[in-house]
């Protein structure tokens, strides 16, 4: 069976060392954590993150539950930012270990597209790691499949890789036959959740950030999965806030854990 990663916002308590423990306790062995956070509207930050002060004792716990990290988290493209400020961020990630940093598109101008995507790949290119490229609905520089793979030509780095989110893919009208067209060599990893429905949305944050376990919902996953190349990390990614915090996030996280293996079977 495949590796699988679990993603920081499908058990968030604890934190990035109570990810850790967890996955390791679950028999996983990689993780998916942030190094760097979005800030709520009160300015607030939206996830735990690795600290610098941190990193030693990180690295420790990392080593002793075997476990190592394929996605850091946050490092946006975003209008009026210069990506030269994720630097510190970027290389407390890789000096974890962390295989690829993660990205999505908010600014809208080409011509500054290109700069600060072509300065996030040479920034993670130094420092020996990827850029994973996400499509989202709420990303509008990059905001389907179709515009990931056009980006990806223009942008011709060797360390840029394409994700498929599976929410992202079919809320913003993709398709497994879209999919079938893409070369699987610039595919970097894909994160699993399920859905109720294909429709394609314009706001679907809630949705979002309230996924269903794999096998619950209408998604394709299997299928999807299978043109996915062996190379492709899968990341279990199936947040639940509606009900927090009245609930248990490991017991969650165990039942998103069990229904992705039994996916891969």
């Amino acid at each position: 069976m495949r590796d699988l990663a679990l993603h920081q916002i499908t058990m968030t308590q604890g934190g990035p060392s109570g990810l850790v423990r967890f996955a390791a306790k679950a028999g996983l062995k990689k993780v998916c954590l942030f190094t760097a956070t979005p800030l709520t509207a009160d300015g607030k930050p939206m996830f735990a993150i690795v600290e610098p002060s941190d990193k030693t004792e990180f690295q420790s716990l990392l080593a002793d539950n075997g476990v190592s990290i394929i996605n850091a988290e946050y490092f946006p493209v975003m209008p009026e930012t210069d990506v030269g400020g994720y630097a510190a961020a970027l290389e407390l990630a890789a000096e974890l270990g962390a295989k690829r940093a993660v990205t999505h598109i908010h600014e809208v101008d080409p011509v500054r597209i290109a700069d600060q995507l072509g300065a996030l790949c040479a920034m993670a290119n130094e420092l020996g790691i990827e850029i994973g490229l996400e499509f989202t609905g709420f990303a509008k520089g990059c905001d389907s499949l179709e515009k990931a793979v056009k980006l990806h030509q223009a942008m011709n780095q060797s360390n840029l890789k394409v994700a498929i989110d599976a929410l992202h893919l079919f809320r913003t009208g993709g398709t497994l036959d879209q999919l079938k067209t893409v070369d699987p060599h610039i595919i970097g990893y894909a994160q699993i959740c399920d859905g109720p429905h294909f429709r394609k949305s314009d706001d679907y944050v809630e949705e979002a950030m309230n996924r269903m376990v794999p096998g619950e919902g209408m998604f394709p996953l299997r299928a999807l999965i299978g043109l996915l190349g062996a190379h492709v990390d899968l990341d279990i990614e199936v947040p639940h806030y509606a009900s927090a915090p009245h609930f248990d996030a490991e017991d969650w996280a165990q039942e998103a854990i069990a229904a992705s293996k039994t996916l891969l079977e």
